[in-house]
């Protein structure tokens, strides 16, 4: 069995969770780990989107990256299958 701990919210988002809940007809323990997930998933993007941002401000850098993607390219027309 999984462990658990308290959370404390505040009532205007309990109130909500649990309004969600029912509306989902999901228990708001799921609800909370599936938002979560969705959470982590938007902080990994928006960090990658901004080390792209980044390495495209650096000419060099960003011309490496270009040379390397077009090198994996040619991976692809190979003739070799998985």
């Amino acid at each position: 069995m999984n462990k658990t701990t308290t959370v404390r919210v505040d009532i205007e988002t309990y109130e909500g969770l649990k309004k969600l809940s029912q509306q989902l007809n999901q228990p708001m323990q799921k609800i909370i780990q599936e938002a979560l997930a969705e959470y982590k998933r938007k902080v990994i993007l928006s960090a990658t989107a901004e080390a792209f941002a980044a390495l495209k401000e650096n000419n060099k850098l960003w011309q490496e990256e270009i040379e390397e993607r077009q090198l994996w390219e040619n991976t692809l027309q190979d003739g070799i299958e998985k």
